[in-house]
């Protein structure tokens, strides 16, 4: 499966010879499926069908619905034919009796004359779900563009976390050595005289408290997995998003037992890739 992002937009307009209307649809990220509509007052009944439409395709994002529709008068209406007549009827008595013109766009306010045309309504449905099925699937297809480039942004943040690492492993290989020159360069400038075993055992203590082996590992792992997940694809925010928690946490550690200015700038570096990928991760769906 493909990686989606929640970002994205569909817009379809419809235009027939008595009705049109604009269907715009936009979403951004959101913890859960947020769905706001806004439609008119003779729609507003398909708000339930529509909501399970898209949870049916979508499962995270904040979506923004709306439909702009107009519909011709002409159509909206239809002659009642029967009634016509009748008052037909009565206007030409009444013509012979008194005389007089009659204005045939004044007969249309007589009540009865024009009666609300059933059809409309069942054509503004069927074209609607139409456009909305267009929609969806144009949607789909721009969250997946997306989504598609969101991943390469990822795999390149996340490569350069593994050069931050590569870059890590031979400090991690001489830190012991290094331990052991800064405590016997302490000692020479004390001028004292320290047995030899000692020295190495603070050597081992220091060693231990600044072993970020742990954490590099661990970081290692994390990145292995993140890569995993993309591969995989679908619903995958979440799961990167608690992923990258545990990934702060080990280079805060690793920050935290720095022993020397490199790893320092190491981790540091670290840290801000990892809130570069959360601020990408936040629009994976």
């Amino acid at each position: 499966m493909a990686v989606s992002s929640m970002t994205g937009s569909a817009s379809i307009q419809v235009n027939t010879e008595d009705i049109s209307f604009t269907l715009n649809i936009n979403t951004v990220n959101n913890r859960y499926l947020d769905i706001f509509l806004k439609l008119p007052d003779n729609l507003r009944y398909l708000d339930l069908e529509i909501r399970k439409l898209i949870s049916s395709k979508f499962s995270r994002g904040k979506f923004d619905l709306s439909l702009n529709l107009n519909v011709s008068q002409t159509s909206s209406f239809k002659l009642n034919e029967e009634e016509l007549k009748a008052l037909g009827n009565v206007l030409k008595t009444i013509q012979n009796t008194v005389g007089g013109n009659i204005n045939p766009m004044e007969i249309l306010n007589y009540r009865g004359i024009l009666v609300a045309d059933e059809n409309i309504q069942e054509k503004i449905v069927n074209l609607f779900y139409k456009a909305l099925d267009n929609a969806l699937s144009q949607l789909k297809e721009n969250r997946l563009r997306e989504g598609e480039q969101l991943k390469n942004a990822l795999e390149n943040l996340l490569s350069k976390i593994e050069s931050n690492l590569d870059e890590l492993a031979p400090i991690l290989e001489n830190l012991v050595n290094a331990e052991r020159k800064k405590i016997k360069e302490r000692i020479d400038n004390l001028k004292i005289n320290i047995d030899e075993s000692r020295i190495e055992q603070e050597v081992a203590l220091a060693a231990q408290k600044a072993d970020i082996r742990e954490e590099y590992d661990r970081l290692r792992s994390h990145i292995k997995e993140a890569r995993r997940v993309l591969n995989v694809g679908g619903v995958i925010g979440k799961r990167l998003d608690f992923l990258l928690q545990e990934f702060n946490r080990e280079a805060n550690t690793m920050a935290s037992k720095a022993s020397s200015l490199d790893i320092t700038r190491i981790a540091v570096d670290t840290k801000v890739l990892i809130e570069q990928i959360r601020e990408q991760v936040q629009n994976i769906e």
